[in-house]
Protein backbone atom coordinates (compact mmCIF):
# COMPACT_ATOMS: atom_id res chain seq x y z
CA UNK A 1 0.00 0.00 0.00
CA UNK A 2 0.79 3.35 -1.05
CA UNK A 3 -0.20 6.59 0.51
CA UNK A 4 0.52 10.38 2.05
CA UNK A 5 1.20 11.43 5.24
CA UNK A 6 -0.07 15.10 5.59
CA UNK A 7 -0.58 17.69 8.45
CA UNK A 8 -3.44 18.48 9.93
CA UNK A 9 -4.07 21.63 11.24
CA UNK A 10 -4.42 22.21 15.10
CA UNK A 11 -7.57 22.58 16.29
CA UNK A 12 -8.92 26.27 18.24
CA UNK A 13 -6.95 25.32 21.22
CA UNK A 14 -8.81 27.98 23.53
CA UNK A 15 -12.32 26.89 22.04
CA UNK A 16 -12.03 23.43 23.92
CA UNK A 17 -10.52 24.77 27.03
CA UNK A 18 -13.26 27.57 27.37
CA UNK A 19 -15.76 24.93 26.22
CA UNK A 20 -14.29 22.84 29.41
CA UNK A 21 -14.51 25.18 32.16
CA UNK A 22 -17.83 26.21 30.82
CA UNK A 23 -18.98 23.14 31.55
CA UNK A 24 -17.62 22.70 34.55
CA UNK A 25 -19.33 25.91 35.48
CA UNK A 26 -22.69 24.44 34.70
CA UNK A 27 -21.85 20.95 36.10
CA UNK A 28 -20.89 22.78 39.25
CA UNK A 29 -24.39 24.58 39.41
CA UNK A 30 -26.01 21.55 39.63
CA UNK A 31 -24.91 21.08 42.91
CA UNK A 32 -28.45 21.08 44.38
CA UNK A 33 -29.77 17.85 42.74
CA UNK A 34 -28.33 14.82 43.91
CA UNK A 35 -29.62 13.04 41.05
CA UNK A 36 -28.24 15.08 37.94
CA UNK A 37 -24.99 14.59 39.40
CA UNK A 38 -25.26 10.78 39.35
CA UNK A 39 -26.02 11.07 35.72
CA UNK A 40 -23.20 13.50 34.92
CA UNK A 41 -20.88 10.75 37.22
CA UNK A 42 -22.15 7.70 34.97
CA UNK A 43 -22.18 9.57 31.89
CA UNK A 44 -18.69 11.27 32.12
CA UNK A 45 -17.06 7.66 33.68
CA UNK A 46 -18.72 5.91 30.22
CA UNK A 47 -17.54 7.89 28.26
CA UNK A 48 -13.83 7.97 29.56
CA UNK A 49 -14.03 4.19 29.83
CA UNK A 50 -15.10 3.74 26.69
CA UNK A 51 -12.56 6.00 24.81
CA UNK A 52 -9.80 4.68 26.95
CA UNK A 53 -10.96 1.16 25.74
CA UNK A 54 -10.94 2.47 21.60
CA UNK A 55 -7.72 3.74 21.91
CA UNK A 56 -6.41 0.99 23.01
CA UNK A 57 -8.23 -1.34 20.30
CA UNK A 58 -6.70 1.29 18.18
CA UNK A 59 -3.31 0.63 19.69
CA UNK A 60 -2.98 -2.78 18.93
CA UNK A 61 -0.33 -4.46 16.89
CA UNK A 62 0.30 -8.08 16.53
CA UNK A 63 2.90 -8.08 18.80
CA UNK A 64 0.96 -5.95 21.51
CA UNK A 65 -2.33 -7.33 21.71
CA UNK A 66 -5.47 -5.12 23.11
CA UNK A 67 -4.49 -6.42 26.71
CA UNK A 68 -0.75 -5.06 26.57
CA UNK A 69 -2.25 -1.41 25.49
CA UNK A 70 -5.26 -1.53 27.93
CA UNK A 71 -2.88 -1.86 30.89
CA UNK A 72 -0.45 0.86 29.31
CA UNK A 73 -3.83 3.14 30.17
CA UNK A 74 -5.01 1.22 33.44
CA UNK A 75 -4.95 4.54 35.33
CA UNK A 76 -7.52 6.19 33.07
CA UNK A 77 -9.36 3.30 32.93
CA UNK A 78 -9.65 3.00 36.42
CA UNK A 79 -10.98 6.05 37.20
CA UNK A 80 -13.50 6.59 34.44
CA UNK A 81 -14.67 3.30 36.03
CA UNK A 82 -14.49 4.88 39.23
CA UNK A 83 -16.07 7.81 38.67
CA UNK A 84 -19.32 5.80 36.94
CA UNK A 85 -19.48 3.79 39.81
CA UNK A 86 -19.79 6.42 42.33
CA UNK A 87 -22.33 7.88 40.53
CA UNK A 88 -24.41 4.92 40.44
CA UNK A 89 -23.49 5.03 44.73
CA UNK A 90 -24.31 8.41 44.45
CA UNK A 91 -27.93 7.92 43.40
CA UNK A 92 -29.02 5.72 46.21
CA UNK A 93 -26.44 7.14 49.23
CA UNK A 94 -25.36 10.58 50.34
CA UNK A 95 -21.33 10.14 49.58
CA UNK A 96 -20.49 13.76 48.63
CA UNK A 97 -17.00 13.90 49.67
CA UNK A 98 -16.50 10.40 47.40
CA UNK A 99 -18.12 12.44 43.96
CA UNK A 100 -15.83 15.29 45.08
CA UNK A 101 -12.70 13.52 45.20
CA UNK A 102 -13.40 11.30 42.60
CA UNK A 103 -14.37 13.91 40.12
CA UNK A 104 -10.95 15.76 40.74
CA UNK A 105 -9.46 12.30 39.93
CA UNK A 106 -11.11 12.36 36.79
CA UNK A 107 -9.79 16.16 35.81
CA UNK A 108 -6.29 15.33 37.28
CA UNK A 109 -5.89 12.11 35.20
CA UNK A 110 -8.06 12.44 31.87
CA UNK A 111 -8.59 16.32 31.78
CA UNK A 112 -5.60 17.94 32.43
CA UNK A 113 -3.40 14.96 31.63
CA UNK A 114 -4.41 14.53 28.20
CA UNK A 115 -5.26 17.99 27.81
CA UNK A 116 -2.76 17.60 24.77
CA UNK A 117 -5.20 16.62 22.20
CA UNK A 118 -6.40 19.99 22.58
CA UNK A 119 -3.05 21.82 20.34
CA UNK A 120 -2.39 18.51 18.06
CA UNK A 121 -3.98 18.75 14.88
CA UNK A 122 -4.06 14.74 14.77
CA UNK A 123 -4.95 12.15 17.54
CA UNK A 124 -3.57 8.61 18.25
CA UNK A 125 -7.12 7.40 19.17
CA UNK A 126 -10.67 7.87 18.04
CA UNK A 127 -11.59 11.01 16.14
CA UNK A 128 -13.88 11.89 19.22
CA UNK A 129 -10.83 11.58 21.74
CA UNK A 130 -10.95 15.47 22.07
CA UNK A 131 -14.88 15.58 23.37
CA UNK A 132 -13.92 12.97 25.69
CA UNK A 133 -10.90 14.98 27.41
CA UNK A 134 -13.16 17.63 27.09
CA UNK A 135 -15.80 15.51 29.17
CA UNK A 136 -13.44 14.68 31.73
CA UNK A 137 -12.77 18.02 32.07
CA UNK A 138 -15.84 19.73 32.93
CA UNK A 139 -17.37 16.95 34.45
CA UNK A 140 -14.03 16.31 36.67
CA UNK A 141 -13.76 20.01 37.80
CA UNK A 142 -18.07 20.09 38.45
CA UNK A 143 -18.29 17.62 39.72
CA UNK A 144 -14.85 18.29 42.13
CA UNK A 145 -17.17 21.68 43.26
CA UNK A 146 -20.33 19.91 43.49
CA UNK A 147 -19.61 17.31 46.00
CA UNK A 148 -17.46 19.86 47.94
CA UNK A 149 -19.76 22.26 48.35
CA UNK A 150 -22.69 19.18 48.67
CA UNK A 151 -20.15 17.72 51.62
CA UNK A 152 -19.42 21.74 53.08
CA UNK A 153 -23.59 22.18 53.48
CA UNK A 154 -23.57 19.01 55.25
CA UNK A 155 -20.84 19.42 57.87
CA UNK A 156 -21.96 22.64 58.48
CA UNK A 157 -25.16 21.76 59.16
CA UNK A 158 -24.07 19.24 61.53
CA UNK A 159 -22.40 21.29 63.49
CA UNK A 160 -25.08 23.92 63.82
CA UNK A 161 -27.17 21.25 64.74
CA UNK A 162 -24.81 20.15 67.91
CA UNK A 163 -23.82 23.30 69.04
CA UNK A 164 -27.83 24.05 68.99
CA UNK A 165 -27.89 21.11 71.31
CA UNK A 166 -24.87 22.06 73.20
CA UNK A 167 -26.11 25.77 73.82
CA UNK A 168 -29.47 24.16 74.93
CA UNK A 169 -27.98 22.22 77.46
CA UNK A 170 -26.12 24.83 78.70
CA UNK A 171 -29.52 26.70 79.10
CA UNK A 172 -30.66 23.97 80.99
CA UNK A 173 -28.24 23.13 83.07
CA UNK A 174 -27.77 26.77 84.21
CA UNK A 175 -31.66 27.16 84.87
Amino acid sequence: MRGTVAAAPAPQTGWWWAGGVLGAVVVGLLWRWRGALAVVAVAAGGVVAVWVVQSAGLAASPAEGVGVQVLARLWPLLTGVGVAAAGVVVAFRKVDVLLGILGACLAVMVGVGDSAVFRYGTLAGPEWGRWAVAVALAAGIGLTVAGGVRWYQATGTAESAQNHEAAESDVATNA
